[in-house]
């Protein structure tokens, strides 16, 4: 059975399909499956290969130019099923290039920009997590996705690259302060008071990632700036492959709602996830919930003054720098406290 997946982005939510791939390929020898994926995920996602898996990287298509390169691409080839696990302008518009006998797609809810016009089946609508709205998927096709493989491959070589490169300790924690948008990263302030009361009662070295974009950059400087620790900044040197590494090799990663707290989850680092302008149910660290602060509700009923129930709509976002900011530092101390087992 030929199966072609297209998610290209973004790289968090490649580590959520990434299981449920292995999974696929593990349960049906008879599987093969093309991703059409990111450039930018692929640097990370290509380091597990398998012989029926094949990584087509692309850049996000802007033209009819790009949409004709993916069609050439598949012209030739027989194709069972597409599995349309991205519903976005951009991802909809490949799925007519891409000649299946089955298409599937999200469910008319989550079926975002008319996604549903170019699949002839879909998945059953949950309020549920990003992963497993993509387990169904894969549930379609007879697939158990109740134990999963959440690893990611990491060279042997670059393990022991970051540790001299970056002069890390044998024990040392890691903060992510950036999320996409800066209305999900909580306070430079708070982020500081954390890593000095980390540092001093629990002695552990500090090491700041994120990727290298004004943003993650201007907020680690601040940090640097406003704190009493020596940190070390990793903000923008590292690629994927050596973030991963990073966090692997770390005691727990804090982060906002960003791919960063997904690579972390996928390599089984804990992860301290801080939400309020989305839930922690929809896209927080999916093996470590019990350890995420989320203020979502909070943010709905003290922003939006709304009342906070099960019958909100499912993709609703509290859009305002000050949701975070009903994270407290306390809030985290007890999660870390949690996490390390201190009374």
């Amino acid at each position: 059975m030929k199966v072609v997946i297209v998610r290209l982005s973004a790289i968090g939510d490649c580590c959520l399909v990434l299981p449920v791939v292995k999974a696929m390929l593990a349960q049906n020898e008879k599987i093969s499956v093309d991703w059409v994926i990111g450039l930018g995920a692929h640097s990370l996602i290509k380091n597990y290969q398998h012989p029926r898996l094949n990584y087509i990287p692309i850049k996000k298509p802007r033209n009819l130019k790009d949409y004709l390169e993916i069609k050439n691409h598949f012209k030739n080839q027989s194709i069972d099923v597409l599995l349309a696990m991205q519903a976005s302008t951009r991802a909809n518009l490949i799925y007519p290039c891409i000649k299946a006998t089955t298409k599937i797609g999200f469910d008319w809810k989550r079926a975002r920009e008319l996604q549903w016009f170019f699949t002839n089946e879909n998945i059953a609508f949950e309020k549920e997590h990003l992963h497993d709205s993509f387990c169904r998927f894969a549930n379609k096709l007879g697939i158990d996705t109740s134990r999963l493989d959440w690893s990611i491959d990491i060279p042997s070589n670059v393990r022991n690259e970051v540790i001299s490169k970056f002069n890390l300790s044998n024990r040392y924690m890691a903060i992510n302060p950036a999320a996409s948008k800066l209305e999900r990263s909580w306070s430079e302030k708070r982020y500081a008071s954390i890593i000095d009361w980390i540092s001093r009662k629990h002695n552990i070295q500090i090491v700041l990632t994120g990727a290298d974009n004004d943003l993650d950059k201007s907020l680690a400087s601040n940090i640097e700036a406003i704190s009493d620790s020596s940190i070390i900044n990793l903000v923008g040197k590292t690629n994927l492959t050596q973030l991963a590494s990073v966090l692997e090799q770390a005691e727990f990663l804090i982060a906002p709602d960003t791919g960063p707290a997904h690579i972390a989850n996928a390599v089984a680092t804990p992860v301290i996830g801080l939400y309020a302008v989305a839930p922690s149910w929809l896209s927080g660290p999916y093996n470590y919930k019990d350890l995420v602060v989320d203020k979502f509700p909070q943010a709905v009923e003290y922003i939006l003054k709304k009342k906070y129930s099960d019958n909100l709509k499912w993709n609703l976002r509290v859009h305002d720098r000050m949701a975070m900011e009903l994270i407290s530092v306390a809030d985290v101390k007890r999660k870390v406290e949690q996490l390390l087992f201190v009374d």
